[in-house]
């Protein structure tokens, strides 16, 4: 996104499996318990495609080999959720992982969380997003680049603190915003859908 941004697990949009052949849709949520989690999963994927272009110069088509490789990491996660319980899967995806990453991966929050409510939210967020890190680095590994793990994150943060950036204008600014990133990275036309009655995630309002 850094390239002057002139746009899960199932986190990962279904239209990625399939090589990004149909349009990118944002803002898509599903019930208000998981809307959170699906909301900072989806928009950090699209940082990190984002930082692996800019930093890593991947090409498009190495961008949808890390989204589909990711996507196929989330699929063992569940598999093996549905085989052994959420806990021992996810020890299962840290013990995978740690060894891959060089220091955890702290979400920004953006604004403050000062409640308890809100400090739940945020845990929520960041919950979601260690998973996301964590495939995504199993994915660089099964792509033959460990080495730079550590700077698509980095890179993937900054885009993130970005994009909360854009949402204090609106989070129809930012989706908007990000929406042109996806476009580029993927090569593909996307657009922005509103779920009718969903209230905003990143900001105040749309």
């Amino acid at each position: 996104m850094r390239r002057k941004m002139s746009r899960g697990g199932a986190y990962f949009h279904a239209g990625m499996r399939e090589q990004m052949a149909r349009r990118v849709k944002l803002g898509q949520t599903k019930k208000d318990a998981n809307l959170n989690r699906e909301a900072v999963a989806q928009v950090l994927c699209y940082c990190i495609m984002a930082a692996a272009r800019d930093v890593l110069g991947m090409n498009t088509q190495e961008i949808v080999t890390l989204t589909v490789r990711m996507n196929e990491r989330a699929e063992v996660y569940t598999i093996q959720r549905q085989a052994v319980g959420a806990a021992k899967a996810r020890k299962r995806l840290e013990e995978r992982s740690d060894t891959l990453l060089q220091e955890p991966f702290i979400l920004p929050a953006g604004k403050a969380f000062r409640t308890e409510n809100g400090k739940e939210v945020l845990a929520e967020r960041r919950d979601a997003a260690d998973m996301v890190v964590r495939y995504a680095a199993e994915a660089m590994d099964s792509m033959g680049r460990r080495k730079d793990i550590a700077a698509l994150l980095t890179e993937a943060k900054a885009n993130y603190n970005q994009f909360l950036g854009w949402a204090e204008d609106g989070e129809w600014v930012a989706y908007e915003r990000l929406r042109r990133v996806v476009a580029d990275v993927y090569e593909v036309e996307a657009e922005v859908v509103q779920t009718p009655g969903k209230r905003p995630i990143f900001a105040k309002e749309f």
